[in-house]
C-alpha cells in the first residue's frame, strides 16, 4: 500500500516564509513600482506597511470581508453577474 501525503489544511494558501501568497503579491507590486520609478527603498517600505495593513484587515474580519470591502470601494465587480450598487437596499423586479 502506497503512502500519500494529505495536507492538513486543504483550503490554506501557499506561503512564502511566514507570509501568505496574497500578502507577498501586495509587497511585490509596490517593490516593482519602486524599481520602475527608481525609488525602490521608499516603495519597499510603503509596500511593507500596506502588506501589514492588508494582513491585519484580512485577519481581523470574517471570511469574504475583503470582497465586500473592495466591492464597496468600486474595485471589485464579479464578471457575468449583475449586482446592484452597495447603497441600494431593495431590489424591485
Amino acid at each position: 500500500m502506497e503512502k500519500h501525503y494529505i495536507p492538513r489544511y486543504l483550503h490554506a494558501q501557499p506561503q512564502l516564509l511566514w507570509w501568505e501568497l496574497d500578502e507577498v503579491i501586495v509587497l511585490s507590486v509596490f517593490v516593482s513600482i519602486g524599481f520602475i520609478t527608481g525609488k525602490t527603498l521608499i516603495f519597499a517600505v510603503i509596500g511593507f506597511a500596506m502588506m501589514k495593513f492588508y494582513a491585519s484587515l484580512k485577519y481581523s474580519k470574517q471570511d469574504g470581508y475583503l470582497k465586500h470591502f473592495f466591492y464597496r470601494l468600486g474595485l471589485y465587480n464579479p464578471p457575468g453577474k449583475k449586482i446592484p450598487e452597495y447603497w441600494i437596499k431593495e431590489v424591485l423586479k
